[in-house]
């Protein structure tokens, strides 16, 4: 079983050191189009490389993983990170972790976080850079209504809800919140970890959480 998957997106590479540490610690890698042009890069093999395949050197990339297994998406319908969650999802992922989606163009961006809101009750999502990892709470499903982040004094937390409906306890951190309806807005955002474990729970509605480890 492929429980935990590692996407690849075109957007901007991660450091090498955050790409062999996310490759050794999931079971399938899965690269969209042009990603697999920095994995070839920074010596990761994937398992999958998917897309449409329009900003791929496909020979140069078929020759450098001849293992790999293509999968031509050609649906318009759709951008390549999602038809890389769609397969993910029929793979059998319990844990879908995505890096690479920052940079670029800003309404993929956008994009990439509304998949996040999109899919996360289907699998645990985040995404991960080299200097954050953002997830998606929801307190209309038990098992995504709390997270315990490990944490480091001096960590940024922020809490993002994107439909002003969710009510959000917070523990741990400088500013501490107690089951408060946070509004939609900048009300969350650059709160400060105080100890080891930050706590999150949240009560109805979307939450977006962002950890940002202290440099």
């Amino acid at each position: 079983m492929n429980k935990r998957v590692l996407i690849l997106a075109n957007g901007d590479a991660p450091s090498s050191r955050l790409l062999k540490y996310l490759a050794e610690s999931h079971d399938l890698i899965l690269a969209t189009d042009g990603a697999a042009h920095y994995a070839m890069e920074k010596g990761i093999t994937p398992h999958i490389i998917c897309g449409d395949f329009d900003s791929l050197h496909l020979e140069q990339v078929q020759s450098a993983f001849p293992m790999a297994e293509f999968l031509a998406t050609p649906n318009q319908d759709r951008a390549d990170l999602e038809k890389a969650l769609h397969i993910a999802q029929a793979r059998g992922a319990e844990t879908v972790t995505i890096t690479g989606a920052a940079g670029g163009r800003v309404d993929h961006l956008l994009a990439n976080f509304a998949l996040l809101l999109r899919y996360h009750l289907e699998f645990s999502l985040s995404i991960v850079d080299d200097f954050s990892e953002v997830r998606a709470l929801s307190g209309r499903k038990e098992c995504l209504s709390e997270v315990v982040i490990q944490a480091v004094p001096g960590d940024t937390i922020s809490l993002i809800s994107p439909g002003g409906d969710a009510r959000v306890s917070l523990l741990g951190v400088r500013w501490v919140l107690e089951d408060y309806l946070l509004p939609t807005g900048t009300m969350g955002v650059s709160n400060v970890a105080v100890e080891e474990q930050v706590t999150v729970r949240v009560q109805g509605g979307t939450l977006l959480l962002c950890h940002l480890p202290k440099a």
